[in-house]
């Protein structure tokens, strides 16, 4: 699928019809942006306002905190009640514009603050713009968007408030008091001059009686050409059907209108919604989140923590908007609440264990909780909170009913943000957590048993014909066709974590073997970390040699089992280490099994599974080494050297037991082989078909049968023109080339060297927590490549990858260039920002779609050689790079480095706009 047919589809945000929606949804939400750097900017800074360092001339008493925090309600609730009466008056557009007037006020109000009262009135201010933002905002974005992509446009109010807190984390935390102001002031101002251009909404204007200006809107939001009149009968429907509505409610609009049942289960969903969005305490975080983590005896810098829950809170809405249109409401709430009790429960159970004993090994614990916490709670709970308000509401009372449900909301909000300051002080962190956990959980069995799926409009549709229907899907992974292919994946896949371990250990390793308090008896010298760091590389050049001579021979499961061998060899010489040639070698038998995977497993995945989830299950590998990265990173940071490798020895011999008994060899290789009876019983395995069925699923296997059989008769006629031939040469370059870019771009070498990049960087963050981070932003890199793989497409996400890749190890390199010379210590979040763009951009393509693609691209005659050949020319980069980053970065310093893997990444943007054809959707039979 090239880049124009994707922008045609009709669900695309930016389709010739969506992207006036769009434009227009980007646009007012400048002020939930806006809005929301008001509620980050404050958490850290009540803090500092309750110290003898106060940035302004008075301190804060705790009850005085909690009504600064709570005030924001009291202005919502104010807020709501002046859009709710004004919307249906003088239109949707005007409110939309006056928002700008109370925001403005806040700012001058906290700039002057001579006291307490200040304060108070400035966040009444600011509640005032957030409730009636809240009215306007979901309403004016469903009356001009189409229900296909209604949800995504409407979960972007989240999204951009959530983008703010994440900027006001940053100003509060970098920039002072009295300077922040002045950065922010310039947002409402262009916001206001920008929606000055946007017209009022058609459905309004309908009901005003300006038909010609309804008209006009319409096909302004719909960007239809005036010629066009076959696609305004939608149009024509909407004016019959609104005036018609408009007509019997003149004398009809009374109170037993919203005594209706469906009303009065309406509002029984949205009083639930509501309470749990707010009970669980995902707001509170945002406005308390500095003093959460200094209660949750946490060892990492709070300013730290406070940023990186900001970058959750982004990824947590963007996940709606990917998958709230796909989906459905209900499942994502249903998640949401779930997983927000398990994390909040777990959370309060940690600080009161912390209370007791010394948990400062495991000091990185509450980060991740809230982390998990924040992301679940946004995917659902907040990310469609406003959609499902909208939607669960009768349209004759939607517009009063909604302001209703979000006059509750804003008072919920006070009273949350009232009481959760005090419930911390007088409770204890403990208690208030399992409080907040309970409510979730009350939620979710309420939601489970009670609410109705809103998408589409549809009401009608219980939660088990929902779940029916999405394991019917399909690209459903557990569907019935396709949950043996995903059994199958998870278990060939804990080698892959095993060996991301081994991966990511060795960055803080290093480091300790280094310094004064080895836990060796040796130290390394700089050549001799090159050598251990990139005896990976050769042992992979070894292990895809090595795979690439014995599969076509022995089959995917014994290569399978294999691979568990030299892996554990890896810790039982790491354990009795006398010498740098201990982990050379055990390197070096890590690699052959790293080689060995990355040949056998894309393979083995690609001959078992249907060709509409191939792509996730090959994207898989790599989120599956990125989860043990993320392992490796944390225990090599705080568990002994000498426990280590009791603890990871588990992995592989849980991999060879279950791979022994659970997986069967692939039905091709048993055609290849001539075992017709096995390989049928294989493929009804892996397709999950019953011995006694026969059906139009076994004709697949049929014509699986014939392909190979035929290609089987002219295998020994494989001669150098079957590898000459133009398709094959294509592939080449295109292996060659992604190969080149994936390596050489320094995306494995960083993941080794972590912890030294960051030491180096100029920032004074701790390198180490720096490092388990970027294994969390890796894991959501490889895990976006399981969602987008299939949907877009393999070409799309490399092209994103490698500018992105490009762009930000250019400004890393930037910033260190500068930080040899200038003092940017207030800027020492940069690096984990850049870095984390980086390794997330670089995970979604470059990485992520790596093996998916290479076995993809071949003929299917030379696809076993080709692409075993492709790996053993990947596993060459993979040493070069290895043995030559340390290197560079010593003799050529840390700025020069980034900008060289900087200038590969470009290059290969270039060719895969340019050169890459698309794979997606290709059957493996096909050339």
């Amino acid at each position: 699928m090239n880049l124009t047919t994707g922008l045609d589809l009709g669900e695309s945000l930016l389709s010739r019809r969506n992207r006036y929606q769009f434009l227009a949804t980007f646009l007012v939400n400048i002020s939930t942006f806006a809005h929301g750097i008001g509620i980050g900017w404050l958490s850290p800074v009540m803090r500092a306002l309750q110290t003898p360092d106060s940035p302004i001339s008075f301190v804060v008493l705790v009850e005085e905190v909690s009504w600064i925090g709570s005030l924001l309600g009291i202005g919502s609730v104010v807020g709501n009640l002046l859009a709710g009466l004004l919307q249906d008056r003088i239109g949707r557009k005007p409110v939309i514009l006056a928002l700008t007037a109370p925001y403005v006020c806040f700012w001058l109000l906290s700039y002057f603050a001579q006291s307490v009262e200040y304060l108070y009135l400035a966040r009444l201010l600011a509640g005032v713009t957030g409730g009636a933002g809240y009215i306007v905002l979901p309403i004016f974005i469903s009356e001009i968007s189409d229900a296909k992509i209604r949800g995504r446009l409407s979960s972007m109010v989240m999204l951009s408030v959530n983008m703010g807190i994440l900027t006001g984390y940053i100003l509060s935390t970098n920039v002072d008091y009295y300077v922040a102001p002045f950065f922010i002031l310039p947002l409402p101002v262009c916001y206001f001059i920008s929606n000055l251009f946007l017209p009022e909404t058609p459905f309004y204007l309908i009901n005003k009686g300006k038909f010609g200006a309804a008209e006009r809107s319409f096909r302004y939001y719909k960007n239809i050409r005036d010629d066009d009149k076959s696609s305004m009968l939608e149009f024509e429907e909407i004016k019959v059907k609104l005036t018609k509505e408009r007509a019997l409610s003149v004398n009809a609009f009374n109170y037993k209108d919203f005594l209706t049942r469906p009303a009065l289960k309406a509002y029984s969903m949205a009083i639930l919604l509501i309470f749990t969005n707010q009970f669980t305490g995902t707001f509170c975080f945002a406005s308390y989140m500095s003093d959460v983590f200094t209660l949750s005896h946490t060892t990492l810098d709070i300013g730290m923590c406070t940023i990186i829950i900001g970058v959750i809170q982004i990824v947590g809405t963007y996940t709606t908007t990917l998958l709230c249109d796909r989906f459905g409401r209900k499942i994502l709430l249903l998640i949401s609440s779930l997983g927000c009790g398990i994390c909040l429960a777990t959370f309060g159970s940690f600080t009161y264990f912390a209370e007791r004993y010394d948990l400062s090994s495991v000091g990185w614990m509450p980060l991740l909780l809230l982390s998990l916490d924040v992301f679940l709670c946004n995917i659902g709970l907040v990310g469609v909170l406003f959609v499902v308000l909208v939607e669960q509401m009768p349209a004759k009372i939607r517009s009063v009913a909604v302001s209703g449900c979000i006059i509750l909301l804003s008072s919920t909000v006070f009273l949350s943000l009232k009481i959760f300051p005090l419930c911390m002080e007088y409770w204890g962190i403990s208690i208030t957590m399992w409080s907040c956990s309970l409510v979730a959980f009350v939620g979710f069995i309420l939601f489970l048993c009670f609410l109705k799926e809103t998408k589409g409009k549809s009401m009608l549709e219980p939660y088990f014909k929902m779940l029916l229907k999405l394991l019917e899907s399909p690209n459903c992974l557990l569907n019935r066709r396709n949950r043996y292919q995903f059994l199958s994946t998870l278990l060939i896949n804990l080698i892959c974590i095993a060996h991301g371990i081994g991966v990511g250990w060795l960055s803080p390793t290093l480091r300790k073997i280094q310094s004064v308090d080895s836990p060796l008896d040796f130290s390394l010298s700089i050549s001799e970390i090159s050598w251990v760091g990139s005896a990976q590389g050769l042992g992979a050049v070894v292990g895809n040699i090595l795979m690439g001579l014995v599969h076509s021979r022995v089959g995917s499961r014994l290569s399978l089992l294999f691979i568990a061998f030299p892996h554990s060899c890896l810790w039982i010489l790491v354990y009795f280490a006398k010498s740098a040639e201990y982990l050379f070698i055990g390197r070096f038998l890590a690699g052959i099994t790293s080689g060995g995977l990355y040949v056998v497993h894309p393979i083995f995945l690609s001959e078992i599974s249907d060709s509409k989830i191939r792509g996730t299950f090959g994207s898989m590998v790599f989120l599956s080494v990125n989860v043990g990265v993320l392992l490796g990173y944390i225990l090599g940071t705080h568990l002994a050297y000498h426990i280590i490798p009791f603890v990871v020895l588990i992995l592989p011999i849980s991999y060879f037991i279950s791979n022994l008994f659970f997986i069967r060899e692939s039905p091709m290789h048993l055609i290849r082989k001539g075992k017709y009876s096995e390989a049928e019983q294989s493929f009804r395995y892996y397709k999950n078909i019953r011995e006694d069925t026969q059906n139009n699923e076994m004709h697949e296997f049929d014509a699986m049968k014939e392909a190979l059989t035929q290609s089987d008769k002219n295998l020994d006629r494989v001669t150098i023109k079957d590898f000459l031939t133009r398709p094959a040469l294509k592939a080449y370059g295109s292996a060659a080339v992604l190969s080149f870019v994936s390596q050489c771009s320094g995306l494995l070498a960083m993941i080794s060297y972590m912890s030294d990049i960051f030491a180096l960087s100029g920032s004074t963050m701790d390198p180490d927590t720096c490092t388990i981070v970027i294994g969390i932003i890796q894991i959501l890199g490889t895990y976006t490549t399981t969602l987008l793989c299939d949907i877009w497409g393999r070409r799309i996400l490399l092209i994103v990858s490698s500018a992105g890749v490009a762009f930000s190890l250019t400004s890393f390199g930037l910033f260190s260039y500068y930080a040899q010379s200038h003092d940017l210590s207030q800027w020492s979040w940069a690096p984990l920002l850049f870095m984390s763009l980086n390794i997330y951009l670089g995970n979604i393509g470059l990485m992520g779609c790596y093996f998916v693609v290479i076995v993809e691209i071949f003929p299917l005659k030379i696809r076993t050689k080709a692409t075993s050949a492709a790996l053993v020319v990947c596993g060459i980069f993979f040493f070069v790079s290895l043995k030559v980053f340390p290197v560079c970065m010593d003799q050529w310093g840390i700025p020069l480095t980034m900008w060289s893997c900087a200038g590969i990444s470009a290059f290969g943007f270039f060719y895969f706009v340019f050169s890459l054809k698309e794979t997606m959707g290709k059957s493996m039979l096909e050339d």
